[in-house]
């Protein structure tokens, strides 16, 4: 299992990865070409770094950690309009937001002592 440490050092890295994916200039997405494919792509990842964060962090600083990735979310957007072949969505930012709230109900239902560690409360 991984330390508290790692796990966090993991859910960074899986940020950067968001990050850099969101920003490649790409012609066509990958996977199924139908509709909302991208949105769901969007809620899936959020879902992931809110589950994978709130699980590493008090109760109690959820919404901060839920903030903070909406706000990146936003921040992807801004960045998509200076890439070429890509271009903010407010649509994303909704997906990305309805991700956080998904992840962190994930996040309530997962015994504590899935992780390494005992999660604080």
């Amino acid at each position: 299992m991984l330390s508290r440490r790692a796990w966090l050092a993991v859910g960074w890295l899986q940020t950067l990865t968001l990050v850099v994916l969101c920003l490649l200039p790409l012609e066509r997405m990958p996977g199924p070409d139908l509709p909302w494919t991208d949105k769901l792509y969007h809620a899936a990842s959020f879902t992931l770094l809110m589950w994978w964060f709130a699980v590493a962090v008090p109760p109690a600083r959820w919404l901060r950690t839920g903030l903070l990735l909406v706000l990146l979310g936003v921040g992807i957007e801004f960045a998509q309009g200076f890439v070429p072949l890509r271009a903010p969505s407010f649509a994303d930012v909704v997906a990305d937001t309805l991700g956080v709230l998904l992840g962190a109900l994930l996040a309530q239902l997962t015994p504590a002592g899935l992780p390494a560690w005992r999660r604080r409360t």
